[in-house]
């Protein structure tokens, strides 16, 4: 084989085989996807528990009813949150539950804002005393940048779980409810928007996958080609 001709068998099964390696590698984040949202469909499905049950073992998208008392005195603002379009923030307030036990912060749902930093908390209150449907988040273990802004004084870029205990005169719980929509509502058109249920889409990974074995086999047949032209002219 002349050396025009091994060049680019070489360069073909090289560019293939990384091809082929990124493809096992976005079906692999498929799996991964589809068993997240296997776990999101049955714990969303299960009843509800109560928060003193959320203390132990697995929590996350699992729902919880809580019965309590709204703090709207210690409330903060998740900034750089966006509706349809247009930019806001979320709300989160601690709930002191009936039951007893740390005050929980509850994602009440996203207002419209600005700047997406800024909001008059007065204007988005609730019933004090109320009971909350919804499902468990987590708190975040770092990221890029400071969790909390500068410019705002209860302004978060997201909720770290290191630093959630000194922004609170009190202990807080270590897990997040984010309100459904059909809890706790209230007719007034300024209330927040709820945030809907966890997404169950599989994304783009097979997709990608499929592109990706594509480009391993246009490589192949490209390499061919090459050395089939070169052979033909020799």
């Amino acid at each position: 084989m002349a050396r025009r001709q091994l060049l680019a068998a070489l360069l073909g099964l090289i560019t293939a085989a990384g091809c082929v390696r990124l493809g096992l590698w976005q079906l692999d984040r498929l799996r991964h996807v589809r068993f997240e949202n296997d776990l999101k469909v049955a714990r969303l499905s299960a009843p509800p528990a109560g928060a003193f049950g959320l203390l132990f073992g697995t929590r996350r998208f699992r729902r919880v009813t809580v019965t309590g008392t709204f703090d709207l005195e210690h409330q903060v603002v998740l900034v750089g949150r966006a509706n349809n379009g247009a930019p806001g923030v979320d709300i989160i307030t601690p709930i002191a539950p009936d039951a007893g036990g740390r005050p929980i912060l509850v994602n009440r749902g996203w207002v419209y804002s600005a700047d997406a930093q800024t909001v008059d908390l007065a204007k988005f209150g609730e019933t004090a005393h109320t009971t909350i449907t919804g499902w468990v988040d987590e708190f975040a273990m770092g990221g890029d940048g400071p969790a909390r802004t500068a410019s705002t004084p209860n302004g978060w870029r997201r909720l770290d779980v290191r630093e959630i205990d000194r922004a609170f005169p009190f202990p807080i719980a270590p897990f997040l409810i984010v309100a459904q929509a059909d809890s706790g509502a209230t007719l007034r058109p300024d209330a927040p928007v709820r945030h809907p249920l966890p997404s169950v889409d599989a994304g783009p990974h097979q997709g990608y996958a499929i592109q990706w074995f594509a480009f391993a086999l246009i490589a192949l047949v490209g390499a061919s080609i090459v050395i089939y032209q070169d052979r033909r002219r020799s």
